[in-house]
Parts: C-alpha cells; structure tokens; sequence
C-alpha cells in the first residue's frame, strides 16, 4: 500500500471515528419522562433501599420488601395536585423522603 493510500485510509478511519461520537452523543438527548405517581413512588423506593442497605446491621434480605411496603405508606394520603407539583418543580419534597423513614419502621420487624 503506497504512503497516499495509508493517509486516505487513515483519514476515513478519522472521520467515521468522529461520526460515531457525533451519533451515540445525540443519541443521548432522551427527553424526560413524564413524572406520575408511580414513578414519584419509585423515587421514594430506590433512596429508601440505598439508604436503609447502607446501615450497619440492616436484614438486606427484608430492606426491599420493607421499603416497597414504606414507599406505598408514604405515597397514600399524596394528592393528584401534590403530584402535578413535584412534576413542575421536578423535585420531591423532603416530607415524602422522611415519611417513607418512618413508614419504614412499621414495615420491618
């Protein structure tokens, strides 16, 4: 292979490098879910398992169960309208976090 060819080749290589990094980076652009009560409720869930996993001396075979059952106690008196907020503002608010903490006592024995 003559150095012009080596050079073409390399430049094509160079170029569709470059294009595939341009393709997965919009690829990436994935728009926002629409914010429901279940996923509100799923929020709830995953931080109370990583948190209550992360204590010394948890049972990490009941903390799943303890905080579906603590995500679901705490989502019950939640209205459609508090939802439609925490959709707006795009954050839950701190009372839901402490309310699934202490429904998690009630569900664990």
């Amino acid at each position: 292979m003559n150095p012009v060819s080596r050079r073409a080749l390399s430049l094509l290589a160079s170029v569709g490098f470059a294009l595939s990094i341009v393709a997965s980076a919009s690829a990436q652009s994935i728009p926002d879910k629409e914010i429901n009560r279940d996923l509100v409720r799923r929020a709830l869930l995953d931080t109370c398992v990583y948190a209550e996993a992360a204590k010394e001396g948890a049972k990490k075979e009941k903390v799943v169960d303890g905080c579906q059952c603590a995500s679901f106690k705490a989502m019950k008196p939640v209205t459609n309208e508090e939802v439609t907020k925490i959709s707006s503002e795009r954050a839950i608010p701190d009372e839901l976090y402490r309310a699934t903490t202490e429904a998690y006592g009630t569900c664990v024995r």
